[in-house]
């Protein structure tokens, strides 16, 4: 079996079994494993060596990326176990990468209200509100439909637009709810409720068009949070998986780390733990520190500093 071959049999397997469903995260793998397969020259998986993967891997400097590829190559060989293509791991075999935890924008809650406030467009409004009131990831979020919306109160993130294949319900908050109703109200049984845009009149025409049957894609979905944020005075960048971080950080310091895992869909808590949550976020700063003053600091007598008692003779 070439490499090339084996690629494409895991992939599809990987994707069958729902642990990769967005087309972004499939091209990634794939890149990845392309790589291995140049410089192993397309040869067997079988004949693969720890040498070569180590090579592979030393093409991206950055700790992130050569985590990444490691874990893809990880997974890779796993298959390739699994299904007796091979009896050892050799990506196991390497070193993992020291990776620095992500250093996230945390927003604060004037500034989620801003946000709101700068949403101009209905098509706005669903992306920006949804993402903050319901802390859905990109490829969610551009695969919502009115199926999803069925049930009252709630939001059916169903498995196959959902991470892993995992499905979850998510409530639907307070300041959701007028955009809900604008949903069920607007939305067709086959349209997607952030729709694709289309040039209205060809492609040399500046005007466009919403094309419902077709999903917002993800640059698309990335350029309007940039514009409303932009809109809204934001300063940092801002993009889609910066709401989904506003709405976990917000859930899991009101209602707890396993309401926000299971509201985010993690597999495990420590995902929850070590990337939503932490530091005080600047809210919390704010309250904590809201009184502090130096000029008006009580300031106590200070302390007698006790004489050592003389040497006994």
């Amino acid at each position: 079996m070439k490499f090339d071959a084996a690629i494409d049999l895991y992939l599809a397997e990987m994707r069958s079994e729902g642990r990769i469903n967005s087309r972004h995260t499939l091209d990634s793998y794939r890149s990845r494993l392309n790589v291995l397969g140049a410089e192993v020259g397309n040869r067997d998986p079988r004949t693969v060596g720890v040498g070569e993967v180590d090579r592979t891997l030393a093409r991206w400097p950055n700790p992130a990326t050569g985590q990444h590829a490691r874990s893809v190559y990880v997974s890779f060989f796993d298959w390739a176990m699994h299904k007796r293509i091979r009896k050892d791991n050799p990506a196991r075999q390497t070193r993992p990468r020291k990776v620095r935890p992500p250093n996230v924008y945390r927003l604060s809650r004037a500034e989620v209200l801003a946000l709101f406030d700068a949403c101009e467009t209905q098509r706005e409004a669903r992306a920006i509100r949804i993402g903050c009131c319901a802390g859905l990831r990109t490829a969610e979020l551009c695969g919502l439909q009115l199926r999803h919306f069925k049930r009252a109160g709630a939001i059916w993130v169903s498995p196959d637009i959902a991470k892993g294949g995992r499905g979850r319900w998510i409530r639907v908050l307070a300041e959701l709810q007028d955009v809900v109703a604008d949903i069920h109200e607007n939305v067709g049984e086959d349209d997607y409720v952030i729709a694709a845009r289309r040039p209205a009149g060809g492609m040399a025409q500046t005007t466009t068009r919403e094309v419902p049957t077709l999903p917002c894609s993800p640059h698309a979905l990335r350029a309007l949070v940039k514009r409303v944020a932009q809109r809204a005075g934001i300063a940092e960048h801002i993009y889609p998986h910066l709401l989904r971080h506003a709405f976990g950080d917000h859930v899991a310091r009101q209602a707890g780390v396993r309401a926000a895992q299971a509201t985010l869909g993690h597999r495990s808590s420590s995902t929850t733990t070590g990337t939503y949550t932490g530091a005080p976020t600047l809210d919390e700063l704010a309250a904590a520190l809201a009184f502090f003053r130096y000029d008006s600091y009580p300031q106590a007598a200070p302390a007698a500093i006790p004489h050592p008692a003389p040497n006994a003779p």
